[in-house]
């Protein structure tokens, strides 16, 4: 899927075995290629000293402050475990 179009709901993950992670989810407020935001993002990055890198919370950032996306309204994250454990973290109030 190189277009994601307006109306979608996204999601990114990323990382390597116990790393995985999931954020999200997001609205996706119009249309647009993956490789050209991929290569904007990249060619507008301006790193701060030798080390620094593009990376995956610069881009989701970078992504919301350009209009492509937003948090998606009225979503939760619950939190059901780890390696294996259904241990589901329940609280009496939700963050609004």
């Amino acid at each position: 899927m190189a277009k994601i179009e307006a109306g979608t709901i996204l999601a990114f993950a990323g990382g390597e075995w116990s790393d995985n992670w999931t954020t999200g989810p997001f609205n996706v407020l119009r249309d647009f290629d993956q490789q050209e935001v991929v290569d904007a993002f990249r060619a507008q990055f301006k790193p701060k000293d030798e080390w620094d890198e593009p990376d995956e919370t610069a881009f989701i950032a970078w992504l919301t402050v350009n209009g492509y996306i937003e948090d998606a309204p009225k979503s939760y994250r619950w939190y059901v475990g780890a390696y294996g454990e259904f241990t589901p973290v329940i609280v009496d109030e939700r963050a609004a």
